[in-house]
């Protein structure tokens, strides 16, 4: 890179990377509530300071040059030094912590939790963006995800949470009328609810290193797996699920789980997955011991429901009596309605 002039503003920064951000101009001026001329002039006075284009921009699309790539990646580590070094000043428990999950995790297993984490933190703004697509946490800025799809990306740092799983559950008014599967092969016979497009023929299942390939037939489904949770709760089929999707409805007899020996994949955790920085905001320390206090609870309350393997329940045995201890009686009042 060649040599740069003086940089005289941090917002002329910030202003950089709401545009790269949000993938326009417009984007970033609508993300940071200012208007698109400031964001341009802001722009210009950038480039003209450091005596180099940052971006190509089009009609139709815009993109970084090799200078604004190199560029980009250096100016998000001293924003981020910059945050930590203002929250030296202060208790650090305020702004906005950027949250990525699934849909479904987020609305059952976040969303309800938010109230209690707002109430002991009120200076800080959770938003959640929902998708089922592992998004870019640093291109998207975001602050921390949970996940239940392995790391691959090494500029994260995961941390294993709980324990999840992939079950077969049912509602009690669909197995009085079909009947229980007792093997796995029972399910060529069932009306299944399925996830996918098109709609999978077939469920992988295991039973510690035994595997079975079930011939299945998808009585309804789609892309998302919210349509076969609420078709089974209309005693349409089985469906195959995560744990943490349908614990609150086995736990409350909507569902019951089926085949218990029987798994729809091995070792699977829930992770809590944030970038590798040098400075982690006290707002994102804040959420992510709060979600690992609050896991941890709801897996004490829940590890009798057969839902989790029993492996995977050893490993944090002391996690968990450390939380029923800690607890005691009002573990139940800790799970989200």
């Amino acid at each position: 890179m060649r040599r740069m002039g003086r940089l005289d503003s941090i917002d002329d920064l910030r202003v950089f990377d709401a545009i790269v951000r949000a993938g326009s101009l417009s984007g970033a001026a609508q993300d940071l509530d200012v208007s698109l001329t400031l964001v341009s002039k802001r722009l210009k006075r950038l480039e003209a300071q450091l005596g180099v284009r940052l971006l190509q921009r089009t009609t139709r699309q815009l993109g970084l040059t090799e200078e604004g790539q190199e560029f980009l990646g250096r100016c998000r580590v001293a924003l981020d030094a910059i945050q930590a070094a203002e929250e030296v000043c202060g208790d650090g428990a305020s702004g906005i912590v950027r949250v990525t999950a699934t849909a479904a995790f987020a609305q059952r297993q976040i969303a309800p939790r938010l109230p209690r984490f707002l109430a002991r933190h009120p200076g800080i703004s959770v938003q959640i963006l929902t998708s089922d697509d592992v998004l870019d946490l640093v291109e998207r800025r975001i602050d921390v995800a949970m996940r239940q799809a392995p790391l691959v990306d090494s500029r994260l740092i995961a941390r294993a949470l709980v324990p999840d799983a992939r079950v077969l559950c049912a509602s009690p008014a669909y197995l009085a009328q079909a009947g229980t599967p007792r093997d796995p092969f029972d399910l060529v016979g069932h009306a299944c609810l399925t996830v996918g497009d098109p709609a999978p023929t077939q469920w992988q299942l295991w039973r510690g290193e035994e595997a079975a390939a079930v011939p299945i037939r998808s009585a309804a489904g789609g892309n998302d797996g919210e349509i076969c949770h609420v078709a089974a709760l209309a005693d349409l089929g089985i469906a195959m699920k995560a744990a943490w999707d349908v614990v609150d409805d086995v736990r409350a007899g909507r569902l019951v789980r089926i085949l218990p020996e029987w798994w729809g994949g091995t070792d699977r955790w829930v992770r809590i997955v944030y970038p590798a920085r040098l400075h982690q905001p006290r707002r994102v320390r804040a959420f992510i011991a709060f979600m690992e206090d609050e896991m941890t609870q709801a897996l004490a309350a829940s590890a009798d429901l057969g839902l989790f393997e029993a492996a995977a329940l050893a490993k944090l045995q002391p996690r968990i009596e450390a939380a029923r201890c800690r607890t005691g009686s009002g573990l139940a009042e800790a799970e989200p309605g």
